[in-house]
């Protein structure tokens, strides 16, 4: 009787050690905006460029205080692979939203809203759409993962990067505003 008590708890020991313990991490949502700010801006062209005298003339040159919470890693292969390719058809997705003909969500997608007559330039929003989207959702769910984000997290960086998407959208583009309704941006 003993060995099989015995047996038995070596057996509940062997189960137990092989538990798997997922922890997953809450961020803040400056720090998700900090994120999608990092990811969303508008690369910079040349000429915007800031020079080390400009820096050292304009800028407040003071300690800045020290964050201990986690910063969200944004720096993954295939981030940079999607950044890449959204900022490849960046200005003919803003010509589309300013004509009217694509808008953005709140939560962190676009959509047609309106296509031209022209068939060929349909064919081309639509593709534009899909393109876009599936870049979206591959930044969203890798930053998800290399951060070893909750997946309740999804929703909370999804309406974070919508809101900094619109920011960056040209005026006259559709946004979705949060209860829903869409509106024109001005």
């Amino acid at each position: 009787m003993l060995k099989k008590e015995i047996l038995l708890g070596f057996f509940i020991l062997l189960l137990l050690g092989c538990a798997v313990v997922n922890v997953y991490v809450t961020f803040p949502e400056e720090k998700v905006k900090k994120a999608a700010e990092e990811l969303l801006a508008p690369p910079k062209k040349l000429e915007e460029k800031e020079s080390f005298l400009n820096i050292l003339f304009s800028k407040n040159l003071y300690a800045e205080e020290i964050s201990v919470t986690k910063e969200i890693k944004t720096d993954s292969p295939k981030i940079n692979q999607a950044r890449e390719k959204m900022n490849s058809w960046r200005d003919k997705l803003d010509e589309f939203k300013k004509n009217g003909y694509i808008g953005e969500t709140n939560n962190f997608r676009v959509i047609i809203r309106e296509l031209p007559e022209n068939p060929e330039l349909q064919k081309e929003i639509r593709k534009l759409v899909e393109n876009e989207n599936r870049e979206r959702d591959i930044i969203i769910k890798e930053l998800l993962k290399i951060n070893n984000a909750a997946p309740s997290e999804e929703e909370k960086f999804r309406k974070i990067f919508a809101e900094t998407a619109q920011k960056y959208s040209p005026q006259n583009t559709w946004i979705q505003l949060q209860d829903n309704t869409w509106i024109r941006k001005k």
